[in-house]
Parts: structure tokens; sequence; C-alpha cells
């Protein structure tokens, strides 16, 4: 199996990577201005977090965006690629009322296919000013926190999916369970 990580520069990039080829997974990384014909192999696509924000009109972003709403294989979106598959598919993202860095306790609403096996409550670690508000229309919101509402959301009938928190850090517990599931659902 085949996953294109599609890369925003994010500090913790390496570590999705890293994660994916130790579940045996054959990654490649792609700057966000990646045409489609490039993508035409892959089983599922990650968008990747970065220092970004979607209300700086960058081109690379908007390419992404593209891709993320028109593609036909399975999406992960990791904090900044969450609010881009927000955006994309049209939720309302922008600043966030009170960022969150730092270790902060994550409730799962409804246990789904990305986040199985996660438990009911778990630490996970965030990096992110910009924030989803409002899901787009045929997605659920899955995981909440204290300062964001919108923490995990997904649309499973179309295997797309969007988590706030960084699943390929140490120090979120049990985040390798987000990528196992990933792969779950690109092996479908």
């Amino acid at each position: 199996m085949r996953v294109a990580l599609i890369y925003f520069g994010g500090q913790y990039n390496h570590l999705i990577i890293k994660n994916l080829r130790s579940l045996g997974q054959e990654v490649i990384p792609f700057t966000p201005e990646v045409k489609v014909d490039a993508l035409k192999d892959y089983d599922g696509l990650i968008f990747s977090g970065g220092p970004q924000s979607l209300t700086s009109g960058d081109p690379g972003l908007e390419n992404a965006a593209y891709l993320a709403r028109t593609m036909n294989v399975p999406r992960l979106g990791i904090c900044l690629g969450h609010q881009l598959i927000s955006y994309a598919f049209g939720g309302r993202v922008g600043r966030a009322v009170n960022p969150e860095y730092g270790l902060v306790e994550v409730t799962i609403e409804d246990e789904d296919t990305i986040l199985s096996g996660m438990g009911k409550k778990f630490r996970a670690w965030e990096s992110h000013s910009d924030e989803v508000f409002s899901p787009p229309q045929g997605f659920r919101v899955i995981a909440t926190s204290e300062n964001a509402k919108v923490q995990a959301i997904a649309n499973e009938a179309n295997s797309v999916f969007g988590v706030q928190f960084h699943p390929e850090v140490k120090h979120t517990e049990g985040g390798v369970k987000v990528f196992r599931n990933f792969i779950r659902v690109c092996s479908k």
C-alpha cells in the first residue's frame, strides 16, 4: 500500500513518515502544489500540520484543498490538514479563541473508524492557533477538547477524516492507532 503525505513544512512531518513506515507502509512526501496525476496510484492521502493559516490566501493551500475535495481515496488531515479538509468541504475555520499548545485532554464523542481503540478520553499534543468552528455538511464531530469543540471529524461514507491533535508524537496517548486505523480504511 502507498500513502502520499502532503507536506506543509510542519515540525512533526518526519514523525508521520516514521509512524507509517513502522507499520510497513510506503510513504512519499509531496509539496502542496502537487498535481492530481502525480497521486493517482496512491491508496490514501494524509495532509500534515504546518505553520500556515488558511486565512493567508496561500495558493499551495488552495491547491491542497482542491486535492482534499476531489481525490477519491481515503484522506486524513492532521492539525492544519484537519482545518484544510474542513475548509475544502465548506466547514468554518478561523483564528482560535483559545489556541492550544501542549497536552490537552481529548474526549471522544462518537468512536468511529479513525479513533477506534483510543478509549473515551486520552491526552494529546496540540499546537494550533486556528481551529475548525463548524464541520462541513456530511461530517460528524467525533472528538472535542475543552477549547476545541471540533477536535476530530469524520465523513465515513467518503473515508475523509480530520484530527486537530498530533497523533504522530509520542506525547499523544495511543496516537499510532490513528495511523493503524487509517491504513485499515485505505486497505478496503
